[in-house]
């Protein structure tokens, strides 16, 4: 297989328009949710505008976001070897079915939350108003949130939508895209690869 076709393959079977969808969605709410919140601020007296303010604030939830992706990644590495079983077991099906949709429910309520972080920090960089420029020192754990960071939560924030998207498919309850791969690969390559990335992520997610 080229490394086109390998692309390709690794796509979802919801495809890049459907990210880009939620993205509209999810980020289009947070940017305007700041922007309103900025306008109001403008005509409100000190204590109303905190509210807003605050309420934006808490919309930012970094930590929240790397729990939801810390957990679904977890149910990730946990899920593949009883989809790979139900190749050889029937009843195994009856395991991997739940936790293929369980894994899914986690990894896009965050990228939701990602998405909509995303948009209010493309307001907060836009300097939507002075009191959400605090929004980086309060909720994220950066001195300073610019494009760049932006930018790396972006990418994190679609690979959430793609291992989502990957494992399973709301429309025929099946898997495609990576894990679709994985579970073709030969085990001689799949099963070395499979503990090296689950030992990587529980030593990240532990010493985090």
């Amino acid at each position: 297989m080229n490394y086109k076709k390998w692309i390709e393959s690794a796509v979802p079977k919801a495809g890049f328009s459907h990210l880009v969808e939620m993205y509209l969605t999810w980020s289009g709410v947070g940017f305007a949710g700041a922007l309103i919140a900025s306008a109001l601020d403008h005509y409100s007296a000190v204590p109303y505008a905190a509210y807003f303010t605050g309420a934006v604030n808490d919309a930012v939830g970094y930590r929240f976001w790397v729990l939801l992706a810390d957990i679904g990644l977890l149910f990730f590495c946990f899920s593949l070897p009883f989809l790979f079983m139900t190749r050889y077991f029937g009843s195994v099906e009856k395991v991997a079915g739940p936790l293929q949709r369980l894994t899914y429910t986690f990894f896009v309520v965050a990228f939701d939350e990602g998405a909509l972080m995303i948009g209010i920090l493309f307001a907060n960089l836009l300097h939507a108003s002075d009191k959400t420029a605090l929004l980086a020192s309060k909720s994220f754990l950066f001195s300073d949130v610019g494009l760049f960071t932006i930018l790396v939560l972006i990418v994190l924030n679609s690979a959430l939508w793609m291992l989502g998207e990957s494992i399973f498919n709301r429309d025929d309850k099946s898997f495609s895209g990576v894990v679709q791969i994985l579970m073709t690969a030969p085990v001689k390559y799949t099963a070395p690869g499979y503990c090296c990335f689950t030992g990587i992520a529980v030593y990240l997610i532990v010493s985090q």
